[in-house]
């Protein structure tokens, strides 16, 4: 796809990575504040070798070898597509999203209530920050089960602050009785953030480094896209992982994950019918899932089924995990393969079901993005050139950063 640059500078030139359960996309992206949406220069994705066991110890290696082998790919083709493109610019950031299981998100909310009003005050808002990074460190390093993943924080953000149920913004003399605080932290398994500092510092020292997790700018993006208060459920599902967001009056209120993906479950279908993970990952792609099944014997149908059911248990057991005391919303904003989302449409929507007794509403999130930043011609030009639905997630999120003048 080939794109006209003016040289001014208004364009911010950097790089992404994303780094999946299974996989590390590595792109150039040219942010000019005057469009709707960036421009994607250049564009890798490397796979990880396919594991055929349950070890995240090989996973985790195989995917620092994705890693060293895409941004390495990056610095040579990517740099001299860069320059035949745009000339020789200067690439200033670095924005790496880390999806789980490799990472970790935990949204945290601090109320200061009072029966008398009370004057907020920039010293009670730096509490209620300490309070709930507090919170937010007792639940990641106090806990075994999450100790035992040796994460560290990547990145904290202070979302927003609501005096008596309302938004709003400190100003002088504010008075209210209840002062409640969000903050969402990220925090990323040490091996990952310490192999993603080593790289950058070898090849792209000119670089500043922005960390973190992919339910953050998936949030940010869905929020940007869909409306800035409302109750929705945000779905991600990766080769590994299958992680869900709970979104309360429009933030980002709960996070949890569990270690199944859609390699996982094509792993387990591979073992059944006796074939490679790839080709049992394959079927998944498939419109007529089932029907491919009929090529084999009741026994081996049954045994898929059975594998399939147990994943729709599983994220119906997950989407009971809200963080309070309500279901989850009804309207469900799903990120996956672009060509796997009417197999996960149809899981996904049994299992919030299954937990909610009502029927949700599942909405895939890449049509969204696309029908409101590209024109068609653009959106075809797009899935020709990566059809990459995380790029477009991340490449999105660097392109309002950037507008924001969140690099700095």
């Amino acid at each position: 796809m080939g794109f006209l640059f003016k040289r001014n500078n208004s364009i911010k030139y950097g790089i992404i990575v994303d780094i999946g359960s299974g996989s590390v996309l590595a792109s150039i992206i040219a942010s000019d504040s005057e469009k709707l949406h960036p421009d994607i220069l250049w564009s890798r994705r490397e796979y990880t070798k396919q594991r055929q066991n349950d070890s995240l110890s090989i996973s985790s290696k195989n995917i620092i070898t994705s890693l060293v082998n895409v941004l390495m790919t990056l610095d040579a083709e990517g740099r001299k597509a860069m320059t035949e493109i745009v000339g020789h610019q200067k690439l200033t950031v670095i924005q790496v999203t880390i999806a789980a299981p490799w990472s970790y998100t935990v949204a945290k909310t601090i109320t200061y209530k009072n029966d008398e009003p009370f004057e907020i005050s920039k010293e009670l808002v730096d509490e209620l920050i300490r309070t709930a990074q507090k919170k937010v460190h007792e639940e990641i390093f106090e806990s075994e089960k999450v100790r035992e993943l040796g994460l560290s924080i990547i990145s904290k953000s202070t979302i927003q602050l609501f005096g008596n149920g309302y938004l709003f913004n400190v100003t002088n003399k504010q008075k209210v009785s209840e002062l409640k605080l969000i903050q969402i932290s990220a925090a990323a398994q040490k091996f990952l953030t310490t192999a993603v500092d080593d790289i950058r510092d070898k090849l792209f020292p000119e670089t500043k480094l922005y960390l973190n997790s992919f339910m953050l700018p998936f949030f940010s993006i869905m929020k940007e896209s869909v409306a800035t208060t409302g109750e929705y459920c945000l779905v991600d599902i990766t080769y590994e992982a299958t992680e869900i967001g709970v979104v309360r009056n429009g933030f980002l209120n709960y996070c949890t994950h569990t270690p199944i993906g859609s390699f996982t479950i094509a792993r387990e279908i591979s073992k059944v019918l006796s074939i490679t993970p790839e080709e049992a990952y394959g079927y998944l792609n498939e419109k007529n899932f089932l029907q491919l099944l009929n090529e084999h014997g009741d026994k081996q149908k049954a045994q898929v089924k059975e594998i399939v059911q147990n994943y729709k248990d599983v994220v119906s057991e997950l989407f009971k995990e809200t963080g309070d005391a309500l279901s989850i919303p009804r309207k469900i904003y799903l990120h996956s393969n672009l060509k796997s989302e009417p197999f996960f449409n149809e899981q996904i929507a049994w299992a919030a079901n299954a937990a909610t007794k009502m029927n949700p509403d599942v909405c895939n999130v890449t049509k969204r993005i696309l029908n409101k930043s590209y024109t068609d011609e653009e959106i075809q030009a797009l899935n020709s050139s990566t059809g990459d639905t995380s790029l477009l997630i991340s490449a999105r999120f660097f392109h309002t950063q950037a507008n924001g003048n969140k690099f700095k």
